[in-house]
C-alpha cells in the first residue's frame, strides 16, 4: 500500500508552487520571527516554507514522515541562501521524540487536514510561548478547490479516468474533515483566529500543470503506477485541445489562517 506522497517528490520539489515573499513576510512580522525565535514547518514537504523562512535568518525545524522529500528539501536548501535548516523525520505523531525548542510559531502547508488536528493542537500548545501561534498555508489550486479554471477540470477527468471517481490518498480514500480548520482552532488553545488572503498572477505551462497534479496524493506515481506515462500523454493531450498556446494566465489566491495561543 502506498505512502500518501509516495514518489512524488522530486515534482514536488520542482513544480508546487512556493508561497509568495508577501506571504512569508507577514507571517514573520505577525509573530515577530528573527534569529533568536524557533519556527516548526510541520509536513515540511521538500522545503517551501522552511527554506524562504530560514533564508531570512530564521531558525526552523522542517519536519516530514517522507524521507525522499527531506532528501529534495535538503538539495533545495543547498542552491540558495539558507542559516541552516534542521530536518527531521516525523511526524503529528511523533512531535514528542523531535526534541522540539519552544516555538514562536508552527506552520503547515495544506497539511493540516492530513493530521488529527485536535491533537496536534494540544500537544503544540505547551511547545508554543505566550502570544505565538500557528500559520495555516494554503492556495486554491487544483482539480478539488472549485476554482473554476477549465484546466482543472480536465485534469480531474483524466485523474478520474485513470483512478476512478473516488479522490485518492495513498491507499485509501480521500474523507475530508468535517469541520473546517478554522473552527478547530477555535475549540482550541489557539482560539484567536484570523484570515488573511494574499493573490498572485502566476504563468503554467502544460509541464508545470501535469507536474502539480503528480506532486499530489491523489495522482501520485505510485497510485498510477504502469500507467503513469499513459497518464501524462492524456492528459497533455487533452489540455494541449483546450488551452491555447499550452500557457495558461491566472491569478492564484494564497491563503493564512492564523490561531494565535491565548
Amino acid at each position: 500500500m502506498p505512502s500518501l506522497f509516495e514518489g512524488t517528490a522530486s515534482y514536488y520539489a520542482r513544480y508546487r508552487f512556493g508561497y509568495p515573499a508577501s506571504v512569508i513576510d507577514f507571517v514573520v512580522e505577525r509573530f515577530a520571527l528573527s534569529s533568536s525565535t524557533h519556527v516548526l514547518d510541520l509536513g515540511c514537504g521538500t522545503g517551501q516554507i522552511a527554506i524562504p523562512l530560514s533564508s531570512r535568518g530564521i531558525p526552523v525545524c522542517a519536519v516530514d514522515p517522507e524521507a525522499e522529500m527531506l532528501v529534495e528539501g535538503l538539495r533545495a536548501e543547498a542552491k540558495g541562501r539558507s542559516y541552516g535548516i534542521q530536518w527531521q523525520r516525523g511526524d503529528d505523531k511523533s512531535l514528542a521524540d523531535l526534541n522540539l525548542p519552544r516555538l514562536a510559531c508552527w506552520m503547515m502547508g495544506a497539511s493540516f487536514h492530513w493530521t488529527n488536528r485536535e491533537e496536534v493542537l494540544t500537544n503544540l500548545d505547551t511547545l508554543t510561548v505566550p502570544g505565538g501561534g500557528v500559520a495555516l498555508l494554503d492556495s486554491d489550486l487544483g482539480p478539488w478547490r472549485g476554482s473554476g479554471r477549465k484546466w482543472t477540470a480536465i485534469a480531474q477527468e483524466v485523474i478520474n479516468q485513470f483512478l476512478g471517481p473516488d479522490r485518492r490518498a495513498g491507499g485509501g480514500k480521500y474523507e475530508h474533515p468535517p469541520d473546517r480548520h478554522e473552527v478547530v482552532l477555535a475549540r482550541s488553545a489557539f482560539a484567536k483566529v484570523e484570515s488573511h488572503v494574499f493573490r498572485e498572477t502566476k504563468t503554467l505551462t502544460l509541464d508545470d500543470i501535469i507536474g502539480l497534479q503528480l506532486s499530489m496524493s491523489y495522482a501520485s506515481p505510485a497510485l498510477l503506477g504502469d500507467h503513469l506515462n499513459a497518464f501524462r500523454s492524456e492528459l497533455r493531450d487533452r489540455l494541449r485541445a483546450e488551452v491555447p498556446g499550452g500557457i495558461v494566465d491566472g491569478t492564484v489566491s494564497f491563503e493564512v489562517l492564523i490561531g494565535t495561543r491565548i
